[in-house]
């Protein structure tokens, strides 16, 4: 989702395409070069497993604190 945020890709799909051809992105997500691509739906599913999960809270809760304190 960072990846989508800062290449302004407008579609998950988008960001399927740009993962198969762009080594960049291989390497953020943690893909090798010949490792098969993920398939939209399957991450999609995935994506929202995380967001609803205690994983996105745990992520989420130390930067978004930092941020809402007050003189920082």
């Amino acid at each position: 989702m960072l990846l989508q945020a800062f290449y302004s890709l407008r579609s998950e799909r988008q960001l399927m395409e740009r993962l198969d051809t762009d080594l960049l992105f291989r390497w953020f997500v943690g893909l090798g070069v010949d490792d098969p691509m993920w398939r939209p739906t399957v991450f999609s599913k995935n994506r929202d497993r995380l967001l609803e999960g205690a994983i996105a809270a745990r992520s989420f809760s130390p930067p978004s604190r930092r941020a809402r304190a007050p003189g920082s």
